[in-house]
């Protein structure tokens, strides 16, 4: 099933869910986007070297496939200081309406 990706990040943070989502990046290598969660706010993200910020910079330019979360999962990097807070992180991917596929 198709989802809106930043309508999965929101059903994470409302469940204050703890653990990692997982999401491929179609055709464009086989590194994952990584979106770390405590207590159902993003506090890591990363897409092979690139983290945090910067990663969250990038992420308008790929297209995504599957997504999986693991619950309990944790980032391991400390946590991003330089992160807008969950419903920013949210709300701007919304503006980029992209889809991930959910099972």
């Amino acid at each position: 099933m198709e989802k809106v990706l930043a309508d999965v990040l929101q059903e994470c943070h409302e469940k204050k869910k703890t653990g990692a989502l997982y999401i491929s990046v179609i055709a464009a290598s086989e590194n994952l986007v990584r979106f770390y969660f405590k207590d159902g706010e993003i506090y890591h993200l990363t897409y092979g070297p690139v983290k945090d910020r910067e990663c969250l910079d990038i992420l308008d330019c790929y297209d995504f496939g599957r997504i999986i979360f693991f619950t309990g999962l944790k980032a391991p990097d400390a946590a991003a200081l330089d992160l807008p807070p969950t419903p920013a992180i949210i709300a701007s991917l919304r503006t980029k309406a992209k889809k991930v596929q959910v099972e």
